[in-house]
């Protein structure tokens, strides 16, 4: 992978945290959309991307069918929180799914030096948006 190609995905996976602080900082209610549930839609798109992720690196033949179907189940949990009624029920469930799909992308990328720097840009990442996770649990709470 280029330098430019790192340094882009490094970008946007940052940019990509991003809103969920912005979201957080903002009132409960702007411009008439509640930021609790832009948050929850927030994450349930990017947690089913992130899972996408696993069926692209399935297909590249760097993992097996067990992250084929790990990134199946991911998307549809991503999706049930979305129909869940009980935004703190949601945001968990949204948390544990993030915190799954990093322990995911470390066992597959556990032997591949290669991507040792992607390795560790999920893991700080993740870890920035498990923080925007709680905080949020607090404010729904």
């Amino acid at each position: 992978m280029t330098t430019l190609s790192k340094t882009t995905s490094t970008l946007l996976t940052y940019a990509g945290a991003l809103p969920f602080w912005l979201l957080l900082a903002a009132p409960t209610t702007l411009l008439g959309v509640d930021t609790g549930q832009a948050f929850l839609a927030y994450g349930a798109v990017i947690s089913a991307f992130m899972a996408g992720t696993l069926w692209g690196v399935a297909q590249m033949g760097k993992a097996g069918h067990a992250a084929i179907v790990a990134s199946n189940v991911f998307a549809l949990l991503s999706f049930a929180t979305l129909l869940i009624r009980q935004p703190v029920f949601s945001a968990g469930l949204q948390l544990i799914v993030f915190a799954l799909l990093l322990l995911a992308d470390r066992i597959i990328l556990a032997n591949d030096v290669e991507h040792r720097w992607y390795a560790r840009l999920r893991t700080r990442v993740t870890i920035i948006v498990v923080l925007a996770y709680i905080a949020m649990l607090y404010r729904l709470a």
